[in-house]
């Protein structure tokens, strides 16, 4: 036996929601800790420039005989 839902069926059923002003906080609060976590994100992306521009100069010196291995 197959259990089916069909659409006359599923209109009927009843979705609990919070009130509009508790949306509207988790909105809210959605939106603020995706800016934080996508600053974290830009961050750590500058520390990963950084760190490439770094290997970079230490590899070049290392060539240049700046710098012994």
């Amino acid at each position: 036996m197959r259990l089916r839902l069909y659409f006359d069926e599923f209109g009927n059923i009843k979705i609990p929601y919070p009130p509009f002003e508790e949306q509207q906080r988790i909105v809210t609060f959605i939106d603020r800790t995706t800016a934080e976590i996508d600053e974290v994100i830009a961050q750590q992306y500058r520390v990963i420039e950084t760190l490439k521009e770094f290997k970079q100069i230490l590899i070049s010196n290392a060539v240049t005989g700046k710098i012994k291995v």
